[in-house]
């Protein structure tokens, strides 16, 4: 069963394709960059050699057709999207690529007259607004979305034409809602400063994360398991889960990195905490990674590749 991963030269698509590989598969990769650089480091030098890679624009969606049609594609994982600084920059092209490319991603499947059997997608717990705007505690799947950022409208939007799309059409999906996403390959968007202090670390620099409080963090091999878990899953209808891995002070987080790493206070406009038991209840039991162990992990990986002179620290400039 082929399938295509969109956005695949990202943290979580590189993650991702390293999956299916593991289960044996060649998948189909999409993307409008020329350099799977992440995709190397997570899955090896040789990795281009064990699956397709396809230059394309998900907002193409001729383009999007043909890549389905020519490659026999049964599922398709839909990760490719403008994080949250390019979207604020650009909020037209971010509506583009976000929420057109995703209509795109659904409508290709519609037209293939059931052959693609299920899309699973990336959306983000940005759809949901400040602690303050909810009842203490973790915030649940079923939680009102309150997004504080055009990131989050654009994810918002793709949940609904996710349940559209089930509703008119049969196309199951299933949509994941991680907040800070950390482990070795993220490295751009606002919630991508733990793990950029984290190679900061490993090479003896100084770097402050630009913001604070508390975030549930969630380490980016959690994120490919329940993406994978969700292609396997037979269960119908257009489904959203929470992701949750440790919620924690970003205190704490500098605490578990060392090194000469600091923080400013001001927290993001996200929910502390997240609650998964939806998630745990259809696709589980998924236990997620320790905090202090997915720190342990990234920074031994950024150290084997320092050692090895593999490893890119183009973002920390």
């Amino acid at each position: 069963m082929t399938t295509l991963v969109t956005g695949a030269f990202g943290c979580i698509g590189s993650w991702v394709a390293r999956a299916l590989l593991a289960d044996g598969e060649r998948p189909v990769l999409l993307d409008v960059g020329d350099d799977p650089w992440r995709l190397r480091m997570i899955a090896g030098p040789d990795v281009t050699s064990r699956l397709t890679i396809v230059r394309g624009d998900v907002t193409d969606l001729a383009g999007l057709q043909r890549v389905v049609g020519d490659h026999g594609i049964r599922r398709i994982v839909h990760l490719a999207a403008w994080q949250v600084p390019l979207c604020r920059q650009d909020p037209p092209g971010g509506a583009r690529v976000n929420v057109v490319g995703t209509a795109n991603v659904f409508e290709v499947a519609r037209a293939s007259g059931g052959r693609v059997e299920r899309v699973v997608y990336a959306s983000s717990a940005a759809v949901f607004g400040p602690p303050s705007c909810y009842p203490p505690g973790p915030v649940t799947d079923d939680a009102l979305p309150h997004p504080a950022t055009h990131y989050g409208v654009y994810k918002v939007a793709n949940e609904q034409t996710a349940r559209v799309y089930w509703e008119e059409h049969g196309i199951p999906s299933m949509g994941f809602r991680p907040l800070t996403v950390y482990g070795p390959g993220r490295d751009f968007g606002l919630t991508a400063d733990p793990t950029l202090a984290m190679k900061a670390a490993v090479l003896g620099r100084k770097f402050q994360i630009r913001w604070g409080g508390s975030t549930d963090l969630i380490y980016t091999e959690d994120v490919a398991r329940a993406l994978l878990a969700a292609l396997r899953s037979e269960l119908g209808g257009a489904r959203v889960y929470n992701l949750h891995g440790a919620s924690a002070a970003v205190s704490e987080v500098v605490r578990l990195i060392g090194g000469p790493i600091t923080h400013v206070d001001q927290p993001v406009p996200f929910p502390a905490a997240l609650d998964d038991a939806r998630y745990q209840a259809d696709l589980g039991p998924r236990p997620a990674t320790p905090l202090a162990e997915g720190v342990r992990q990234t920074l031994a990986e950024f150290a084997r590749l320092e050692k090895d002179g593999r490893l890119d620290a183009r973002e920390l400039g």
